[in-house]
Parts: C-alpha cells; sequence; structure tokens
C-alpha cells in the first residue's frame, strides 16, 4: 500500500534519476517496514520552471507525500521522514528550504489494492508493517 508521490520542477530529475530514486524508495521502505517491495509504489509529478513557489518567490521546492495505513508509531514516522529526507534532498540536489515531506495515513478500511480491501497493520502498534 505505500505510495509515495514525488512532485518536482520539469528538469530536477531525469528518466534514469526517477528510475533510480525509485529503486531506493522500494528498497527503503521495504526494508524499513519489512514488506514486499511489490508493495510499494512510487509516481512522479513534475511541474513548469515558475510554477513552484517558497515564502511566495520563484523556487525549485520539492515535495514528497507518502500514503500509508494507519499503525504506526510516531517514532517510526519520524525515522521513516528522517531517512526519507536524506535520500531525496540526495536525489534532488535541493537546500533544505525547499524541500517538504509529509506522511498522510489512511485507515485500513478506506484503502484498497490488489482488489482487496486493506487489512489493518498487525496489532495496530507494530512499527515494521507496511
Amino acid at each position: 500500500m505505500p505510495l509515495y508521490a514525488l512532485t518536482t520542477q520539469v528538469g530536477v530529475l531525469d528518466d534514469e534519476a526517477k528510475a533510480d530514486l525509485a529503486v531506493e524508495l522500494t528498497r527503503l521502505h521495504s526494508q524499513y517496514a519489512g514488506v514486499p517491495e511489490n508493495w510499494v509504489h512510487v509516481v512522479f509529478q513534475e511541474y513548469g520552471v515558475g510554477s513552484g513557489f517558497t515564502a511566495g518567490k520563484p523556487a525549485a521546492a520539492a515535495a514528497l507525500t507518502l500514503l500509508i495505513r494507519t499503525g504506526r508509531s510516531s517514532e517510526y514516522k519520524r525515522e521513516l521522514l528522517r531517512r526519507l529526507w536524506k535520500l531525496f534532498q540526495s536525489a534532488t540536489g535541493a537546500a533544505d528550504d525547499q524541500i517538504v515531506i509529509g506522511i498522510q495515513e489512511v485507515p485500513s478500511s478506506q484503502a484498497m489494492e490488489m482488489g482487496q480491501i486493506m487489512p489493518d497493520v498487525a496489532g495496530q502498534a507494530s512499527d515494521r508493517s507496511a
């Protein structure tokens, strides 16, 4: 179920960089969460030059949003954010003030994958479930 949506300005990541980042995100999430790699989805979105802003000024802002099922601890999510920040910043070359990363959670009963309603995260307290 993990769905990564990455948004960057056109030209920040070429096709090879996108493919490499998708592999790295998949590997990171699979290993950290202890889930099969085929559960991890990565989608890239781009916006045109002049369409990104930070503090009201044109900027090549980079955003990463991760959608996961509810049930993970705060520490799990904080550590995941730290790891994602390093990976995303390295890939984009963006400055700290140009990056935003967020985790969105959805109840398992409101998510579907492979034709099935997603099961609850084991015990709703597991730190190693997708």
